[in-house]
Parts: C-alpha cells; structure tokens; sequence
C-alpha cells in the first residue's frame, strides 16, 4: 500500500513538473501566485519544483517578481531526458501533425518543435519531409505511369464534404503539399491539399482527359484562378508585417513609400482574401484599388452589418451603425 501511494504521489509530481514546464514557457511571463494557482499547490511545494527544474537544467528566468523559461536548445535536449516517446510513439504523433494545414504558420513551428524535441527525430524528420510520404510517392508514379488515383476520403473546404475523389493527378505544387488533377466526377482541373488526404491508391485505369489538363495559378493570398484582378493597398509598417507572415510571397510585391508605409500592388485571382486580411487590419490599410475591390469591400460590410442588426444575441442588437 505505502509503494502504491509512493508511485501516486510521484506520478502527481511529474505531472505537475510537466505542467509547470508547459505554463512557463507560454508566451508570457508569470508571477508566482499565478503558478500556484495553476497547480493547485503551496508556495513551499512551487519553490521545490522550480528547484528541481533548474537542477534537471531548465533555465527559469525570475525578474521583477516574474518567472519564465528560456527556451534555447538545451530545453529540448532536457525535455527528451524527462519524456520518452517509443519509435511507433513518434512515428504515429508525427503523421498525426502532418494532417494539419501546412499553409498556417504555427503547424509549421509545431513541426520544427516536434523533430528538435521527439528521441527518434530521424525518423520523425522523414516522414515530415513531403517529398518522402507514402501519399507523394503514390501520386508522384501515378504521374509517371498515367494512371487514375482514388484520394480517399479527401476533406474539402470548398464543398465542406469528406468522400473519395477519382482524379488524375499531373502536377505537384508548393513544395509537395498541393497538386493538380483532373475530376473524373466534376470532370474539371481541381487543386488538392496532401494533407486532407486520408490515402491515396493507384487504380488501374489509364489517364483519358490528357488534353484537358490544366493548372491554373495561385495568388499570393493562395487564391486559384487566373490573375485578373488589379490590388493596390497602402500598408503600416505593422500591416505589412503581418501580411509576409501570413502571405510570405507578397513580400515580392511590396514597395517602401516611407519609414512606416508599404504599397503593395499585385494581381490576384479572387478578391476574398484580400477582403479578410483587409477587414481584419481596417486602420492599418488603405485601399487604392482597384474600383471592384472597393466594391466588393463595400458589400461584404453592409453584409456584417445585417448581421449585427438582425441579430438576437443578447447585447449585440445594442451596436449601432450608420444604415446609409
């Protein structure tokens, strides 16, 4: 019974050393109350664990009353002393952060974290390059023997459904993360994601529709279709910053006007990702084109402002806005 209650407390231990470890590398610094609280421990119990931690080797910063980690490199070698994923562990968690959108720039910091951070990094590493998955692989001998793949199970944005797409396939995109193929189905060139792809097989059937196919560009908002639509924004030094990490191929496309003030002036495809980062970032930009997009900014706000007025939610119907 005493071993039981032993192993109970030191599992309670560890769990609350990860948890601390976790708290105190957020993004923010934290006081000493506020990390009890987390815990649901004692002062004395707080100041043991952050002993313990700089013992293991953590480097806990602690100024003006505020506690943090560093984190540098030796973190993640001490956090793979503390944790120990097996090989199928690390395999299975890998491909299970490879589903995520590739175009979100945390997904992208997550991966870096995940291979610096697992014990099998090299194997983690391999399967996180694109080029090197079973899916590309499939795909990209489909596109040598002409054949028609099934994407199984595919997730669509668009369409907001999940089934299985016969399509073949004849062009890689973005650093093996998108390609081209034709829908047998909608009988059109569609742009697919690896990533919403459960699995891909290789049918039997041999390509049909060679002469239709065709890819189309994609704009710097990620947008697909031609570039016939005219941009031209004005942008704070805070607007455009945000912009590049969002949208790291508009930085091609952007002129100095001053210390704090960026043109960007670039052709896109369709107009609604422009508006969302636009309605997002409304005092730090200025539209100067062109004529449609102004219009097309117009009709999405008197949009939301239908919504804030026939809404029911409790406090919300109080907004006011100008209805002309």
């Amino acid at each position: 019974m005493k071993t039981e209650k032993r192993a109970l407390i030191e599992s309670n231990k560890t769990q609350r050393l990860f948890k601390l470890i976790l708290f105190l590398s957020n993004s923010y610094s934290k006081t000493k109350d506020e990390c009890i609280q987390f815990l649901g421990v004692k002062d004395s119990a707080f100041y043991n664990y952050r002993k313990e931690l700089l013992e293991i080797g953590f480097n806990i910063v602690q100024k003006e009353g505020r506690y943090w980690i560093d984190n540098d490199k030796d973190n993640y070698q001490v956090l793979q002393n503390i944790l120990h994923f097996t090989e199928e562990e690390s395999w299975l968690l890998s491909k299970a952060i490879d589903l995520l959108d590739t175009s979100v720039i945390s997904t992208l910091s997550l991966k870096k974290k995940l291979t610096q951070f697992l014990n099998y990094d090299k194997a983690v590493e391999a399967y996180l390059q694109k080029q090197k998955t079973e899916k590309v692989q499939l795909l990209a001998s489909a596109i040598k023997s002409k054949k028609l793949v099934l994407l199984k199970n595919y997730a669509s944005g668009n369409s907001q459904t999940v089934k299985n797409r016969l399509v073949e396939p004849f062009e890689f995109r973005e650093d093996f993360n998108l390609i081209w193929a034709f829908d047998t189905s909608l009988m059109q060139n569609r742009q697919f994601k690896i990533s919403r792809m459960e699995d891909v097989e290789i049918t039997a059937l041999n390509w049909e529709y060679v002469r239709l196919h065709q890819s189309m560009p994609v704009d710097v908002f990620r947008n697909t279709g031609q570039l016939e639509k005219q941009l031209e924004l004005v942008l704070t030094l805070k607007a455009r910053n945000l912009l590049i990490e969002e949208y790291p191929l508009s930085e091609k496309f952007l002129e100095r006007l001053g210390p704090s003030k960026y043109l960007l002036k670039v052709r896109v495809a369709k107009y609604e990702g422009p508006c969302r980062f636009v309605l997002g970032l409304a005092d730090e930009i200025e539209v100067i084109g062109d004529t449609l997009f102004l219009e097309f900014i117009h009709e999405k706000m008197k949009k939301m402002q239908s919504f804030y007025f026939d809404s029911t939610i409790s406090g919300v119907q109080d907004v006011k806005f100008d209805k002309n």
